[in-house]
């Protein structure tokens, strides 16, 4: 299969699973919004935040290890998957016995027990998710999200609803919700069969951490830029407008999903086309423009509708938050980037460059959110965010290029960032003319990226058709 066609078809095929479950969870958003005040989903984000920082420490970032050695065609797969889930095995029996010095932090004060179940249970969840993503099980994949989802939803109206569970029933849906849906892809996809203690070997164990390892503290680090804003927003402003900046975050969300999306399959192309490095090279600049045009095409459009985007998926209580959406549907975009140029430190086993660059970029998150957040509240916080991840992607374009040259197309990209972010100042100060400034800088986006849009769809069509 060419490879532009296999990329374009995992992508559909993982975008049908990811959009179809996560339109339920914006339809709900209301709903949940109704139902936790401002201060409880700060404090559910809270939560699930601190989970997600805790969730590498467990693991030791074996998981990425079963995706990026399962996916390489030369490994026995059941010996990458036992031995992953060996040592998964042992670092959750090791959370769970020091788990109780997590009561010794107050924001954990009786929610030790759903931060174990729920670091556990994800865990498991991306394991099973990753090795089956590895071996091409994309519609398998792709239903799995849908699965999930829809058992996240339902948990959640049976625990906040009839049950009234508030800030517990809101966390403790997501975690059954993966450990089901880990049973579910153990059982459907066999996997049982593809594990066993007698395949474990210490020799790939120590390889596949060589390899994971670097990425535990990455994990860790983009955790920090990604949230230590939102502790620090607590800090100074209160858990009320940290759940106005959480909700915010629910209008970038949708470019995060196709940027994930899309991600998820590039990854698999990238790792299977690493052998011509030119070819790769020219695959990876083509495919790079394109991605870029997408991205900042979606920013342009969502940045003038936030206001109605607000009003529709939030609670009127928490309609305020669409002031700090501009900003983040912009770190959104270079959080994206980041991650796609990051796939060739993951192409070429480069781990310790992608934690030297997350590194840097969270010294300036912390940097940026000290000096803003006391004075500007959330935006501050956002404002932090959007320039931490330019930085990163900016240090990782330049430096990558070691590994594997490719066109970044900078003049392009540079007018792309001017464009939004002037749609971005207009939009937040509400300066005179901005509805037409809007129309005139979505313009001018559609101009400089739709033509490279327009003339890879029609290669790709033709192929189709040919075929």
């Amino acid at each position: 299969m060419d490879k532009y066609k296999r990329l374009l078809s995992n992508t559909l095929i993982l975008s049908l699973g990811t959009f179809a479950s996560k339109l339920l969870v914006y339809f709900l958003m209301p709903l949940y919004t109704a139902i936790l005040s401002k201060e409880q989903y700060g404090t559910a984000d809270l939560i699930t935040n601190a989970a997600n920082l805790l969730i590498p420490f467990c693991c030791i970032g074996i998981t990425h290890g079963v995706f990026r050695f399962a996916a390489d065609e030369a490994e026995n797969n059941r010996v990458v998957f036992s031995s992953g889930a060996t040592v998964l095995l042992c670092t959750s029996a090791a959370f769970v016995l020091i788990s109780p010095l997590l009561s010794l932090i107050s924001y954990f004060d009786g929610f030790v027990w759903l931060l174990v179940f729920y670091v556990i249970s994800s865990n498991f969840h991306t394991l099973v998710k990753e090795y089956i993503r590895a071996k091409g099980y994309m519609k398998l994949y792709a239903f799995g999200g849908i699965l999930g989802t829809a058992l996240t939803i339902a948990f959640n109206l049976l625990f906040l609803i009839p049950m009234k569970l508030g800030v517990t029933g809101y966390v403790l849906s997501v975690a059954v919700a993966d450990a089901l849906g880990t049973l579910f892809l153990v059982l459907y996809a066999k996997l049982y069969e593809d594990f066993s203690f007698k395949l474990v070997s210490k020799n790939k164990i120590k390889e596949m951490l060589r390899y994971s390892l670097p990425m535990m503290p990455t994990t860790v680090i983009w955790w920090i830029t990604n949230v230590s804003d939102r502790f620090m927003v607590t800090h100074f402003w209160g858990s009320g407008e940290n759940g106005l900046y959480a909700a915010a975050y629910k209008i970038p969300t949708i470019i995060a999903l196709v940027a994930g999306v899309f991600n998820e399959a590039w990854q698999i192309s990238a790792i299977s086309e690493s052998k011509d490095r030119e070819e790769v090279s020219k695959f990876f600049s083509a495919v790079f423009e394109r991605y870029c045009a997408v991205l900042f095409l979606g920013c342009a459009f969502l940045i003038p509708f936030t206001p109605l985007g607000a009003s529709l998926l939030l609670d009127e209580s928490y309609y305020e938050a669409w002031g700090f959406m501009p900003v983040l549907l912009v770190a959104t975009v270079f959080s994206s980037l980041v991650t796609f140029v990051g796939t060739i430190y993951t192409v070429k086993k480069k781990t310790a460059m992608s934690f030297i660059t997350a590194a840097l970029g969270a010294l300036l998150n912390i940097i940026l959110n000290l000096a803003l957040i006391p004075k500007m509240g959330a935006q501050g916080a956002g404002i932090a965010t959007a320039a931490s991840y330019f930085a990163v992607f900016a240090v990782r374009a330049i430096h990558s290029k070691k590994f594997m040259p490719f066109n970044l197309g900078a003049w392009r990209l540079s007018l792309n960032t001017v464009i939004v972010l002037i749609q971005v100042i207009f939009m937040i100060c509400n300066l005179p003319y901005n509805g037409i400034v809007q129309i005139f800088m979505i313009g001018l986006i559609v101009l400089l990226n739709g033509k490279s849009l327009i003339s890879a769809f029609a290669k790709i069509l033709k192929k189709f058709i040919k075929n």
